[in-house]
């Protein structure tokens, strides 16, 4: 989470904080930015690490995974409280929905063969700016790729939200790279922001985080 004149902030940052720079993995914390932005500032190496990606591994030319997954989810739908959508037993029964989402990301496999008209935001805050829309009644739904992010940000501006399961596989988080990184820095990071990660303690992290009262 973040905006231009705030700086980057949220569970995977104080995780990371505690868990991965006393490790001497020193790390320079970059402004909020698009999806889009952000993997052609891999390509061209100013910037490291994404710390947030999904979906394929194959990120493309002159991008790198590591090797482990920090996070697995369920995909949801946030819909308003008095939405009529209860369950989704088949992905199909969305068709004609207008869904909000993040631009600049591929459609998840199953969703992409559904006559769904998505409402992409490239804003950096496009999650809380999609409840914002929801709550307006501008889209039906929001589709998030994990049950957390969800219910954290229906708190923070106050929307009223019901999330709604779908029939998909679970989601994968994992983190990128820049192939044009110092490789000895990347190595230590994979090793130490690997061992961190494992297991489930980002998870009881996470849900620790997301029950806080909100903040401001």
């Amino acid at each position: 989470m973040g905006s231009p004149d705030a700086p980057l902030h949220g569970a995977l940052r104080s995780f990371m904080e505690q868990r991965v720079v006393p490790q001497d993995v020193p790390l320079q914390w970059m402004p909020p930015t698009s999806l889009r932005r952000a993997m052609e500032s891999l390509r061209n190496g100013t910037l490291d690490v994404l710390l947030l990606t999904s979906g394929s591994t194959d990120r493309g030319p002159g991008i790198g995974t590591f090797g482990w997954t920090y996070l697995r989810t369920h995909p949801h739908l946030a819909v308003r409280r008095d939405s009529a959508l209860r369950r989704v037993p088949r992905l199909s029964a969305l068709a004609g929905m207008e869904i909000g989402w993040v631009a600049g990301s591929t459609i998840p496999p199953g969703l992409d063969q559904v006559a769904i008209r998505w409402q992409g935001l490239a804003v950096t805050d496009w999650q809380g700016a999609n409840l914002r829309k929801l709550q307006a009644g501008r889209v039906d739904a929001v589709f998030f790729e994990n049950e957390y992010s969800p219910r954290y940000y229906a708190r923070t501006e106050q929307v009223d939200i019901r999330l709604v399961r779908l029939p998909m596989p679970e989601r994968a988080f994992f983190m990128a790279y820049s192939l044009k990184s110092d490789r000895a820095a990347i190595a230590r990071f994979d090793r130490v922001a690997g061992a961190a990660f494992s297991g489930e303690q980002f998870r009881q992290f996470l849900e620790q985080y997301t029950v806080r009262p909100a903040q401001g």
